[in-house]
């Protein structure tokens, strides 16, 4: 199994990779990734941040203020250490939360129940007239000012990432599928892979089609594909505390750890 620094930095490398424009820089004990053409916090930030309390957050944190801010970038930095997050004042610091997320594993594949939707549902990989409405797609299954939704719509950063995705591989290989009904997208999931490991990204179901299975037929569909590559671990993260993190465990999921975002206000 890979480590938790190895699952979060598969994570963001990936989705670094689908940008020319971005640097990466990996010191003793953390790393910076900044991407030039957006300047939110979706790949401007620290990780693999190795402070293990308060006293050591505050030596890295000055590092990584002055370097980030040297590019004309707010610091914006990832924490998973429950110490950190239950000790530190981040909002002394001139931080907020940007992201509050629990990442979780399904390990054992084979053992997954499969299922059907409740409606006639195919699950197909995209073609190439559906890669250019793919991010659209996923961008219009994150409902707006919704209690329900773990986000409130996308960035335009991500959904460039998205986009890119489409036609970019390089390290990564990276897969889209599509859940359709009469004909009509209603469901959308991507996978990210390397090795032993997987990662699901962009899970969506349209308003309209909620609470009848299409999640856990995409799903199904996934899984199978991962077994088929020799693949038995997948990855995903989500919002805490909203209803996708209870369906995912509903399937079996289990946390890995809570990560939050920090950025400067």
């Amino acid at each position: 199994m890979a480590s938790l620094e190895e699952i979060q930095d598969f994570n963001y490398e990936g989705q670094r990779l689908l940008f020319e424009k971005t640097k990466r820089f990996d010191y003793d004990r953390f790393t910076i990734l900044l991407l030039d053409e957006f300047d939110d916090d979706y790949l401007n930030l620290a990780i693999n941040i190795k402070a293990q309390n308060a006293i050591e957050l505050e030596e890295d944190f000055k590092k990584i203020k002055k370097i980030m801010n040297g590019y004309n970038r707010k610091t914006s930095i990832f924490i998973n250490n429950n110490e950190l997050l239950d000790t530190v004042d981040f909002k002394s610091k001139g931080l907020e939360i940007s992201d509050n997320s629990v990442w979780l594993m399904r390990k054992n594949l084979k053992s997954f129940t499969r299922y059907e939707s409740d409606i006639s549902v195919t699950i197909s990989k995209i073609n190439k007239q559906e890669e250019k409405d793919y991010p659209y797609l996923v961008e219009e299954g994150f409902m707006r000012d919704s209690k329900e939704d773990p986000y409130d719509g996308l960035s335009r950063s991500v959904v460039e990432a998205i986009r890119r995705s489409c036609y970019s591989n390089g390290k990564f290989t990276t897969e889209h599928y599509v859940a359709k009904y009469n004909g009509e997208i209603i469901g959308t999931m991507t996978i990210m892979y390397e090795k032993e490991v997987a990662y699901i990204y962009n899970v969506t179901t349209n308003v309209n089609y909620r609470k009848k299975g299409v999640c856990k037929q995409l799903m199904s569909h996934i899984f199978n594909r991962l077994i088929e590559i020799g693949i038995d671990e997948v990855v995903l993260q989500t919002e805490v505390g909203f209803y996708p993190e209870k369906i995912y465990k509903s399937m079996g999921f289990k946390e890995l750890f809570k990560g939050v975002k920090y950025t400067e206000m």
